[in-house]
């Protein structure tokens, strides 16, 4: 017989381990990348001003804020922020519809700024005679904050429109008892 037949090839443990985390790797990789890169970079016009640059994976955006509490969101956010969701959530429906185009373009004396879709992105880009704004925001990104800042509305009620007394229904919708309280 040949020699083929009695080598055992085939992955040992340590390699299939390394084999999975390369996949891993590699998915993760991929997920990052499909969900953008937000950019800022703001340069100061004067002598020996400073220029600062922050570029950041847009998927930092949705697990960030799932790690704070809808409740805490919803107490911070002003009503009238909150009066205003869902048209901000419309416009955003629509934007994510539009083909790259210019949304304002303002060019004045010493100053320009454009809004842009491009790429899936928003681009803001802002000129004037002291500094040079440049934001770049996945609107992924901006679509999850906007549900996280939805959710939060939602689930927070404004002390005054709570009453002093828990009945057995407000204990069974929020899954515990009167003694729990």
């Amino acid at each position: 017989m040949g020699r083929w037949l009695r080598s055992e090839r085939g992955l040992s443990v340590p390699g299939g381990m390394l084999a999975a985390a390369g996949v891993a790797a590699i998915l993760a990789g991929s997920y990052v990348y499909s969900q953008g890169l937000i950019r800022v970079s703001v340069q100061e016009k004067r002598p020996g001003g400073d220029h600062i640059r922050l570029v950041v994976p847009g998927v930092v955006v949705p697990v960030l804020m799932a790690l704070v509490p809808a409740s805490e969101i919803g107490k911070h956010m002003p009503a009238e922020a909150r009066q205003h969701l869902p048209l901000v959530q419309a416009a955003m429906d629509e934007l994510q519809k539009l083909p790259d185009c210019t949304l304002v373009e303002v060019d004045g004396r010493g100053e320009q700024v454009r809004v842009r879709v491009r790429e899936g992105l928003m681009v803001v880009d802002v000129n004037d005679s002291g500094d040079e704004v440049h934001v770049t925001l996945p609107l992924s990104s901006l679509r999850s904050v906007l549900a996280k800042l939805s959710r939060a509305s939602h689930s927070w009620r404004h002390p005054e429109h709570r009453s002093d007394r828990c009945s057995d229904a407000d204990d069974r919708e929020a899954g515990g008892s009167k003694e729990a309280l």
